[in-house]
Formats: C-alpha cells, structure tokens, sequence
C-alpha cells in the first residue's frame, strides 16, 4: 500500500464518482479515472485494483454520503411536513456532478446501468433504497405521533411513495422535462399525502 499513502483516497474517490456520475460506468474509461483521479496506471492498481473495485468503493462513498445528509436533514426540529418538502425539493435544485450537466442520482443511474444483469450492484443499491425508505417511514412515523401527518398513514409504504416520485423526478429531469412540471409532480404527491397540512414551497 505504499504507493497509496502518497495521495487522498477519499479525495480520488470523489474524482472517480464525479467521473462514473457523468458519464456512466460502461462510458467511463480507465484513462478517464486515471486523469480524474490524478493517478499512475501503477498507483491505481497498486491501491484499487480494478475499475469495478472502485466504482463500488465510490458508491458506498456516495451512498454513506447521501444517507448521512438526509438523516441529518430530518433530525431537525422543524414540523415534518416542511422537513419533507424541503427533501423532496432539494431534488429538484442543480446536482454536483458538473454544472450545466443533466447526472441525475448516481444510485438511480447505476440501478438502471447495472443493477438487473449485476448482483453486487444490485444489492449496494437495494441497501441504499432500504436505507432511505427506513429513514424517511421514521420521520413520517414522528409526524404521525406529533398530529402534523394523518394516523392513517402507514410509514413504510408512504416512504415508499415518495421514493418513487422522488426517482421519477430524476429520471424526467435528465430526460430535460422542465423544473416547473416536475415542481408540479412534487407538490401535487406532496398535497396528498400531507392531507390537510400546508405543503410550503
């Protein structure tokens, strides 16, 4: 490992995932990562091995990442209803894959990229989606108990509900449909699941 202590993993890393965010893993090459992570060819085997091997140490890097914002974000103590809707908006604001370019979420990509002919992958992304689903049934469970969201939801399946309008919203989004109707299709899920609750924008 000598070879690896002469740079940041972690900061190589994040090269490597902006790179497998933009173009996708099968379009992304080895000089692609090699410019990116600003790496020798020796110094990239000598530490990772493989291209495979460091598209899944990025994808748990970015899922660790991801998940640790959203746990972050609904931990606050502000009313559930604008904690959600908040998250579901900030689904709509510019990535940070390169500004000007349509990356979507990088779980989503490489669920449809990967995951139906890779089981490794498919079970990194599968944790990922349980992993938000758990996290967001818990703070629709809080609404729940504090009067701010109907008892009759059930948790893990609204969770599920936004998750899927969530991935929605990504794919038309690189598919270029515009802000505004995706805004539409969020508020509109939003306004139905909150009930009564004032959706804020």
């Amino acid at each position: 490992m000598p070879r690896c202590r002469e740079f940041d993993i972690n900061e190589a890393l994040d090269q490597a995932l902006n790179a497998f965010w933009l173009k996708g893993y099968a379009s992304t090459s080895l000089c692609d990562l090699l410019t990116a992570m600003g790496l020798s060819k020796s110094s990239f085997y000598e530490c990772f091995g493989s291209k495979r091997a460091v598209l899944l140490a990025a994808l748990a890097r970015y899922s660790q990442r991801e998940l640790a914002e959203s746990r972050c974000h609904f931990a606050a103590a502000r009313p559930v209803p604008a904690l959600i809707a908040d998250w579901m908006n900030q689904s709509l604001l510019p990535n940070t894959c390169r500004p000007g370019e349509r990356c979507g979420c990088l779980v989503l990509n490489l669920a449809i990229e990967l995951a139906p002919h890779d089981p490794e992958i498919e079970t990194a992304v599968r944790q990922h989606i349980d992993a938000l689903n758990d996290c967001l049934a818990s703070v629709i469970a809080r609404g729940r108990a504090e009067g701010s969201l109907s008892g009759k939801l059930d948790p893990p399946r609204a969770a599920d509900a936004l998750l899927n309008v969530l991935t929605g919203t990504h794919v038309l989004a690189k598919g270029g449909v515009e802000r505004e109707r995706l805004q539409w299709v969020i508020d509109d899920h939003l306004a139905k699941l909150f009930a009564n609750v004032a959706v804020p924008h």
